[in-house]
């Protein structure tokens, strides 16, 4: 069985020698549920990363309060998604987009190549429920 590094970072931003991972948006506005919300996730690389015959391979978790986490959505490679910038960097971004339920969590976006594994530090959905009082007023 082979060695695997997987990091947890602090911070919405997570650095390494290679990678920076940026997850936006880190709090959600107030959403209801019904609400269409995307959550994003870019990786930066510098043009000394090391190329791994996999690339790149994004992955969406929920963690719930009273549950343990699931991956709930795998983007596999795409290449597709990546551009060259002109301080020699790549930067990939993958969206999410999903509608809001009223059990909603936190979502992490997780970035996995060469062997490791890159947490970006999740977006919480603030998911407001509606409460409707009736008064039945009688004369």
């Amino acid at each position: 069985m082979s060695n695997k590094k997987i990091i947890f970072y602090l911070g919405n931003t997570v650095v390494s020698s290679n990678y920076t991972v940026v997850q936006t948006p880190t709090l959600s506005h107030p959403v209801h549920p019904g609400d269409p919300v995307t959550l994003q996730c870019s990786v930066l690389s510098s043009s000394d990363s090391k190329e791994c015959s996999g690339g790149l391979n994004l992955f969406w978790i929920r963690a719930g309060d009273k549950s343990l986490p699931n991956i709930i959505y795998s983007d596999g490679n795409r290449e597709n998604k990546c551009e060259e910038k002109l301080d020699y960097q790549q930067r990939c971004v993958y969206n999410f987009s999903k509608t809001v339920n009223a059990s909603d969590a936190t979502f992490y976006c997780a970035v996995a190549t060469c062997g490791e594994i890159y947490f970006g530090n999740g977006t919480k959905l603030d998911c407001i429920m509606y409460s409707v009082v009736v008064f039945n007023i009688r004369k």
